[in-house]
């Protein structure tokens, strides 16, 4: 994630996973040991972004967890998920909207972790959800949805709080 002043926000899996934000000479100004599993590198984390409060919100996929870590690396927030979280984008209201990738559905979760909103593959007959990678809350309300354009045709798609396609 691009961040102001330059400034660049990225993570390392591995062995030692970890968070690092750094400017665009490779001068590292944070950095500190993401607290995942070990056993699949690949499944480590995704699309982490940094909060207007100056903490870390990271999707930890295989966890099925998306934690809210302090700058010192310390978790302070979890909210578990069913399926494997590949986007976490803090709203306004102070929620979390998560692509759940592997459950092909996107939530939005209260402070609490507890779902409060939720679109999926099962609310429509022609199954628009495949492998939901990334997604967006737009001003009006509705939710911006882009799947993994490895699993079929590449979809974007919008819906809206009710849970109906506004537009493909």
């Amino acid at each position: 994630q691009p961040l102001p002043g330059g400034h660049i926000l990225l993570t390392e899996s591995g062995a030692k996973p970890r968070l690092m934000e750094i400017d665009r000479k490779g001068k590292v100004y944070v950095e500190f040991p993401l607290k995942c599993q070990l056993g699949n590198p690949h499944m480590q984390t995704r699309m982490a972004r940094k909060l207007p409060n100056g903490h870390y919100l990271v999707p930890h996929l295989l966890d099925n967890a998306v934690r809210e870590y302090t700058p010192q690396g310390d978790v302070i927030r979890e909210a578990q998920t069913k399926d494997w979280p590949f986007t976490a984008i803090r709203l306004e209201n102070g929620h979390t909207l998560d692509n759940l990738t592997h459950g092909n559905k996107t939530v939005e979760l209260d402070g609490k972790g507890k779902v409060v909103w939720k679109i999926a593959n099962d609310d429509f007959a022609e199954k628009p959800f495949a492998d939901p990678c990334g997604g967006q809350r737009l001003p009006t309300g509705n939710t911006i949805v882009a799947n993994d354009a490895r699993t079929g045709p590449s979809k974007v798609f919008e819906g809206t709080p009710d849970r109906k396609i506004a537009r493909k």
